[in-house]
């Protein structure tokens, strides 16, 4: 070893070291009687020499401690990290598809309109321009605009003609979808709209569009939130237009979209490069697929693998001898391939996704993986007002418990109704309150409350919505 680069480290020299070096050269040099007092001028001298020397071993200690990930910090550990193949996470904003939606025959929508994720008030910019034709597009919408009973609506779908006449106790629309679904399209409802489309097709409808409804035609585009960060947008949360712009009416998100991400810290990137070094040493380890899909697929920004190594069926349904992935972000197809390539032999992978893969020897895989699923939260509360206190709205306590909401419902956490009074009293002038809660597969279906927690599985979170709170005074 050399010198000052020992066993140990680098053996650094202080300041009172330098001083003294630098005293003794003097002496040396000049005789023994060389005045080197700290108030002599000598000694001023000598004392601006030792700080410029003992800076210089400053730097070279940084230096030397910059090739160490557990001390080193924002460019250096960039550097660190890199020699184990990784790099550092940037921040990135949201993004998710979602149908453009307009009211005209044809409309071109440009870049650049904007959306809102209602939700947090958060504003989306579309990536690309969409294109959209009335009578060829991937979805319509329509809206009641004070339809009547008893009366002829005809529509001209390019999947066939629907008269509506409707003489029964259901809504027109409700009564519509009934028809269109005979009639051989698909119709689902969707933030208080009936939408329409053909599977593996266009949809589209022609000629006089009948009175009292309003019918969009929409193309899905891409939009990007403005700002990044950890943001989220659960399906139907992009559901308003920002401005005017000429031919945009009307957004909604059908899909789930793939979250925001703060950049990355140093004690983020520390611990993520200590694992993936570790892990990556075994193969088919369920350490070394989650460090493979988190530094080896653009876009994750989260992987955990669970595996089954019994030979009964778990009780989260995992087959015997199977493990699941459940990754954040990320291409589908990427993300099955790293999965494929990653995984133990002869052990199945299990998911609520499953993509089709071309391997090495050009043989089709299918492998399956699992997304994190959105369940659909509604929370009714009958409360009484707390007279000493000033109540602040209804819209206010809406806010309030969707605040908390965000916070407290991450991937598998259960629904306690109970936990629930930490959003509701943040909001003076609430008093007595009772909640009933529930959980849907989709926003439009029917909830049934109830006042037990509600397991939420692994790989599910509940998500809510101003629109899934009901606010009812006692009386």
């Amino acid at each position: 070893m050399g010198t000052y680069v020992t066993e140990s480290g680098l053996k650094r020299k202080t300041l009172q070291e330098c001083r003294a070096e630098i005293e003794n050269a003097l002496k040396q040099a000049f005789g023994p009687s060389f005045e080197t007092s700290a108030d002599s001028p000598n000694g001023l001298l000598i004392s601006q020499l030792a700080l410029g020397f003992s800076n210089a071993w400053e730097l070279a200690f940084e230096v030397f401690s910059s090739r160490d990930p557990a001390q080193a910090v924002g460019v250096s550990l960039d550097f660190a990290a890199a020699l184990n193949g990784i790099t550092r996470q940037s921040a990135r904003a949201c993004s998710v598809n979602a149908v453009a939606f307009t009211l005209d025959s044809s409309a071109t929508i440009p870049q650049g309109a904007t959306a809102v994720r209602t939700r947090g008030n958060l504003d989306f910019t579309l990536d690309s321009s969409v294109t959209v034709s009335r009578s060829a597009c991937e979805k319509l919408m329509i809206e009641d605009d004070g339809s009547q009973k008893n009366t002829d609506y005809v529509f001209h779908f390019t999947f066939g003609d629907v008269t509506l006449n409707n003489s029964t106790e259901q809504s027109n629309l409700y009564r519509l979808r009934q028809l269109i679904i005979v009639a051989g399209g698909k119709a689902e409802f969707y933030g208080g709209r009936l939408a329409v489309w053909v599977d593996d097709s266009t949809v589209g409808i022609t000629g006089q569009l009948p009175d009292d409804f309003n019918i969009y035609a929409g193309n899905t585009g891409s939009f990007t939130a403005v700002t990044e960060g950890l943001q989220t947008c659960d399906i139907g949360e992009l559901d308003a237009v920002r401005g005017s712009v000429t031919g945009f009416d009307a957004v909604y998100n059908f899909v789930v979209g793939v979250p925001g991400r703060d950049a990355e810290t140093d004690e983020e990137l520390r611990v993520r490069r200590a694992i993936y070094a570790q892990s990556i040493k075994s193969c088919g380890t369920d350490p070394s697929i989650e460090a493979h899909l988190l530094n080896d697929v653009p876009g994750v920004t989260a992987a955990s693998v669970t595996s089954n190594r019994n030979m009964t069926t778990d009780n989260e349904g995992r087959p015997p001898k199977s493990f699941e992935a459940l990754v954040g972000g990320g291409e589908d197809y990427d993300v099955a391939m790293c999965v494929w390539k990653n995984q133990p032999s002869g052990i199945q992978p299990y998911g609520n996704t499953s993509v089709e893969i071309v391997d090495e020897d050009g043989d089709r895989q299918m492998i399956s993986f699992s997304r994190p699923r959105a369940k659909y939260l509604w929370v009714r509360i009958t409360y009484r007002l707390y007279d000493e206190e000033t109540f602040t709205g209804i819209e206010t306590l809406k806010a309030a418990i969707l605040q908390w909401a965000d916070i407290e419902y991450n991937i598998g956490k259960d629904v306690i109704p109970d936990r629930i009074y930490q959003g509701i009293y943040g909001v003076p002038g609430v008093g007595q309150c009772s909640i009933e809660v529930a959980l849907t597969e989709n926003p439009t279906d029917s909830p049934n409350y109830e006042t037990d927690t509600i397991p939420v599985s692994s790989t599910d979170y509940a998500v809510l919505s101003t629109d899934r709170i009901t606010l009812t005074p006692a009386t």
